[in-house]
């Protein structure tokens, strides 16, 4: 059986836990958390992160042996009762569960903790549909955030695919759901829908055109949150689509601009590797029947075709501009939020002389533009070119309160109130 202990480190003097029977534990500094220095806080939630794995890993083992005892049915109900989470959620974990006897790679990586359960189901998911390069996910898995490691194994997909991915884009075309109900805790009614991803694309699209005009036409003073937003965007275009900049410019739906990139291979003269801008890969078949139906836009461009640097002429990034940042930072820099939702910032700020040109601008969502303006952050690049964001210079290598000094403050606050 696999149970947590706790020892103390004859060495560092800290409290550590974790599952016994395995290397890793969960380290525990040894002073209050607030008074941790930052590369105690990174350790702990780093071997903290391991040790939640290395738990779900053991939860799978006995799902998968209590799963070919009993039957998926009993064990998703006993998991439920156990676990206390949903009936769609102790479903999936089962059939991860029951899969991974046939991914050995993966299955010791969940074990020893180095992937998360987020990467397995990825992992899992994929093998379902095609035959994986189970070293090279794992691999890519052990270094990349659940959210970028989805693009990887879609790619590592898409080039196991037999037919370039047509067949998995039919199938998820035929996988397409919406429910509309009512909650009846508060009478709320309720809106969800799933899509293929190019129909997904292009409802972004259009929500994404739709939020930006109303945010223009808002009270500066008196904003709704981003969610409101949205949520009025919808009704708008459900409920009085005329009001939409697309259908006043003369533009159908159908022809709502879809963000494609596609390497062209000058050697065979083919397109290659086809893909939405949040990595999605397309069958190449497929963007050669959009490119009949819809307007197609190159994802880089040059000084000889759509005008990428402006100078000082404007300050709003032009579509181009728009364009060629999705293609470049592929969602927002600082939190890798989808690039439909996202606004082009000027790294040097317009008011202080900065330019509207491409190497001046990156995206970054409304939070993460809120902490540039608001917060101090910034925005730096990395010698391979890519943008980030870093916290403001006073933050980084802040040392923890000395102790004497914090019991000070909490005596002194306590004469006050008294």
């Amino acid at each position: 059986m696999v149970g947590m202990e706790t020892r103390v480190d004859s060495v560092s003097g800290r409290a550590v836990s974790g599952l016994s029977g395995n290397r890793v534990r969960v380290v525990l500094p040894a002073v209050p958390v607030g008074e941790a220095s930052l590369a105690g806080l990174r350790e702990q939630m780093r071997s903290a992160s391991r040790a939640k794995a290395q738990a779900e890993a053991a939860r799978a083992q006995a799902a998968a042996e209590y799963s070919r005892r009993m039957g998926e049915r009993a064990t998703e109900k006993t998991l439920r009762k156990q676990s206390g989470q949903s009936t769609r959620g102790v479903r999936a974990e089962v059939k991860v569960a029951n899969q991974l006897k046939d991914l050995p790679v993966t299955r010791k990586a969940f074990e020893k903790g180095e992937i998360s359960y987020g990467h397995t189901r990825i992992i899992t998911a994929a093998a379902r549909r095609v035959r994986v390069d189970e070293k090279y996910l794992v691999s890519k898995a052990k270094t990349q955030p659940v959210d970028v490691f989805s693009r990887a194994a879609r790619q590592h997909e898409q080039q196991q695919s037999d037919d370039d991915g047509v067949s998995r884009l039919e199938a998820q075309k035929k996988m397409r759901r919406a429910w509309l109900g009512t909650d009846w805790a508060d009478g709320m009614t309720v809106l969800h829908a799933r899509f293929d991803p190019i129909t997904g694309a292009r409802v972004k699209n259009a929500l994404s055109t739709m939020t930006n005009e109303m945010w223009r036409e808002e009270n500066p003073k008196d904003r709704p949150t981003t969610e409101q937003r949205l949520a009025d965007a919808v009704a708008r275009l459900l409920c009085d689509p005329s009001q939409s900049s697309i259908r006043k410019s003369g533009r159908s739906q159908k022809g709502t601009v879809l963000f494609v990139t596609v390497n062209y291979d000058v050697v065979t003269r083919q397109l290659r590797n086809a893909e939405l801008v949040d990595g999605t890969p397309l069958p190449v078949e497929t963007v050669r029947d959009l490119a009949c139906g819809a307007e197609i836009v190159p994802a880089f461009f040059d000084t000889r075709g759509q005008p990428l640097w402006v100078g000082r002429s404007q300050r709003i990034a032009t579509r181009a501009q728009r364009m060629a940042l999705f293609a470049r930072d592929r969602g927002c820099v600082g939190c890798n939020a989808d690039p439909s939702w996202c606004q082009a910032h000027h790294i040097v700020p317009w008011q202080a002389g900065g330019p509207t040109d491409i190497n001046n601008l990156c995206l970054l969502c409304s939070n993460c533009h809120h902490q540039i303006h608001d917060d101090g952050w910034q925005i730096r690049q990395t010698p391979g070119g890519k943008h980030i964001m870093l916290p403001p210079p006073a933050r980084r290598n802040r040392p923890p309160p000395p102790r004497n000094h914090r019991r000070k403050h909490r005596r002194r606050t306590t004469v006050i109130r008294r």
